[in-house]
């Protein structure tokens, strides 16, 4: 496996702030060519450091003004593959995370 080295991680640094940054403003940043920022990109998503760029929404616009946690306990850990395909279903639940201590899992969620 290939390794990250300083400049690699230059360009995770500019790019985890601002994933639509032009890459000739990354390029400029770092001192080398659109092409080796381009390069260097397309190496780090395909050994998966890079696994995906999106955008991040304000729940509050949306109307959601709360968000809060909730603990899930299942009698069996391996009821998840039962349960989580169901709270898939909410879409205020936007994320899951198993867990130890009292809670199998806590769920993430919005609500308005």
């Amino acid at each position: 496996m290939e390794k990250i080295d300083n400049l690699d991680r230059q360009i995770l640094e500019i790019i985890m702030r601002n994933a639509r940054i032009p890459s000739k403003d990354v390029a400029a940043e770092c001192g080398v060519s659109r092409a080796a920022i381009h390069q260097r990109i397309q190496r780090m998503i395909d050994m998966n450091v890079i696994v995906g760029s999106g955008y991040h929404v304000n729940p509050k616009i949306l109307g959601y003004r709360t968000c809060t946690y909730i603990g899930v306990r299942l009698e069996k850990g391996s009821m998840y593959k039962d349960v989580v395909p169901e709270l898939e279903k909410i879409p205020e639940v936007v994320e899951c995370h198993f867990t130890t201590g009292p809670y199998t899992m806590l769920c993430k969620l919005y609500a308005r």
